[in-house]
């Protein structure tokens, strides 16, 4: 049966001696994972904690930039961080630590040659994984090496749970087995009637099991005894238990979730999806998140089991999810999601993650580390640096009134990120011009022609939206001087035109009289001189 990829963990260690290493800041905060104040929230095991809850108070990525990829051999399991360090198992029978700011190796370990397919876990500086050679391994976290190992009867595709200086791990020899986080001593183990793969929850002093036989058991962590056991209608595959409130939720074969006092064991409710249930429920906020082989991925109340919403992804969703930031993570088959937690909207997605995304991510430290087939993958929200230019430019400064003015509109994205929703708009003339992106360095020129009445100083301005949603804004202004050109007047020029008009006949009769006259002085000189 194939091992269904287990979720992403992250554990606390040497707090002391280590500081996160990642220098990924949202705008306006001055730490990864928030206020600077904050500690940090290591996913500290499968499923982030003893209890399996899946949520993290770390702040999320908003966007699906990577922050490094690596390249490993085929890599099912999922990932942990501690102390700026993650560590991931490969199906090449290898452990690996990576470098939690660039993904750069740090060490690795091969185990028994065989594949190596649970989720590690790290607590106190040891790194806890088990293999398919039938072993648990306890290496040291900062060098790798080899501390302890314990054998069992099977194949170990449970993830190992660290609670209380004790691993809790299951085998396929069909044992729950707790052993000394020190020394891998066996404390105890309890025997099932068939095999244990998921990972074992721990809350309240009670280890919670699924198995293969059907059943979900609680165990006294102290001892092993029985507590309760709840029979569902087909085995527990590879779905963890999650503990929250008092109640344990759990998936099985036979297509239902199922949430269960955890006291008792009875039944509080069950939810019937469309096919089987392998993928580990995340519980925060009071809703249960959880996949299906019926392509769909459900948001359920916590108390009552109605259904809130759900996403389909068309695949089957074997991977478990991770909640953090009011978002969903969850990845399955070629992409890792981000939904809204209260709506199922999706808020992003990055194709190309490859198979082992049946992982589940993990988050931490504002950082979302996911596996993925052949990679592991670290997303973030970049910091972002915004920024629009724009400016405004009249064809002439000074016209009369009734004269045409061309106005030129260019708006530039000077930042560092694309903005979307780009709106230019004059306060007298309204939107300019639309654009549903503008690309870094990108510039786009805009034209109006309008008539001229009067004096005008207006204003544009230009708004555009960065990956974060955040709006950025610049503006120009533009002055025309309208001068209003003089009526047809009726005296001046025209008055003068008027009177000559008048008078231009009497002129003409007095310049033909004074010409008669001088020629009749003409013609009297010519006679007298000639007689």
């Amino acid at each position: 049966m194939r091992r269904l990829a287990s979720s992403l963990v992250v554990a606390l260690m040497f707090l002391s001696l280590f500081m996160f290493a990642f220098t990924v800041r949202v705008r306006g905060q001055s730490s990864p994972a928030g206020k600077a104040s904050d500690p940090i929230d290591y996913w500290s095991m499968f499923h982030h904690d003893p209890a399996h809850t899946g949520y993290s108070t770390s702040a999320a990525p908003l966007t699906n930039q990577t922050l490094w990829i690596t390249a490993l051999p085929i890599v099912w399991s999922g990932t942990v961080v501690a102390g700026g360090v993650v560590y991931v198992t490969a199906g090449n029978d290898t452990v690996y630590a990576l470098n939690a700011s660039t993904g750069a190796f740090v060490w690795s370990y091969r185990t028994g040659n065989q594949a190596t397919t649970t989720t590690p876990a790290v607590s106190g500086g040891i790194v806890y994984v088990g293999s398919v050679d039938n072993n648990t391994y306890a290496l040291n976290a900062t060098t790798g090496h080899l501390i302890w190992t314990y054998t069992t009867g099977g194949p170990v595709y449970s993830s190992p749970t660290v609670a209380g200086g004790v691993v809790f791990v299951g085998s396929d020899d069909g044992n729950v087995y707790a052993l000394n986080a020190s020394t891998g001593a066996k404390i105890w183990n309890y025997t099932t009637r068939d095999g244990v793969g998921s990972s074992p929850a721990v809350a309240s002093g009670i280890v919670y099991k699924g198995s293969s036989d059907d059943n979900v058991y609680a165990l006294n962590a102290t001892t092993g005894a029985l507590v309760w056991k709840y029979t569902m209608g087909g085995p527990v595959v590879w779905s963890s238990p999650a503990v929250a409130n008092g109640i344990v939720y759990e998936g099985s074969y036979d297509d239902n979730v199922y949430a269960l006092n955890a006291s008792t064991g009875a039944l509080v409710w069950s939810y019937t999806t469309g096919g089987h249930v392998w993928s580990s429920p995340a519980v925060a906020g009071g809703v249960v998140f959880v996949g299906s082989f019926d392509g769909n991925f459900y948001a359920l109340n916590a108390s009552t089991g109605h259904l809130i919403w759900s996403y389909y992804a068309v695949y089957f969703v074997e991977s478990s999810p991770a909640v953090a930031s009011g978002v969903v993570y969850i990845g399955w088959y070629n992409n890792l999601y981000a939904l809204n937690a209260s709506t199922g909207h999706l808020v992003w997605s990055y194709n190309g993650a490859g198979y082992g995304t049946l992982a589940g991510p993990a988050v931490a430290g504002g950082v979302v580390f996911m596996s993925g087939y052949y990679h592991v993958y670290a997303f973030y929200t970049p910091v972002l640096h915004p920024a629009i230019k724009l400016t405004k430019v009249a064809s002439a400064t000074a016209v009369v009134s009734g004269a045409m003015v061309t106005y030129t509109f260019n708006v530039t994205n000077t930042g560092d990120t694309t903005l979307s929703h780009v709106n230019v708009t004059d306060n007298v003339y309204g939107v300019i011009a639309s654009l549903p992106s503008l690309a870094v360095g990108q510039s786009k020129v805009f034209t109006i022609t309008v008539t001229m009445t009067s004096t005008t100083t207006d204003t544009a301005t230009a708004v555009g939206v960065d990956q974060l949603g955040d709006k950025v804004s610049a503006t120009a202004s533009a002055t025309v001087t309208v001068t209003t050109p003089p009526p047809p007047a009726v005296g001046g020029i025209s008055t003068s035109v008027n009177a000559f008009n008048l008078l231009a006949p009497w002129l003409t009769l007095t310049a033909l009289f004074a010409v008669l006259l001088l020629l009749k002085g003409f013609i009297v000189r010519k006679k007298r001189n000639c007689c």
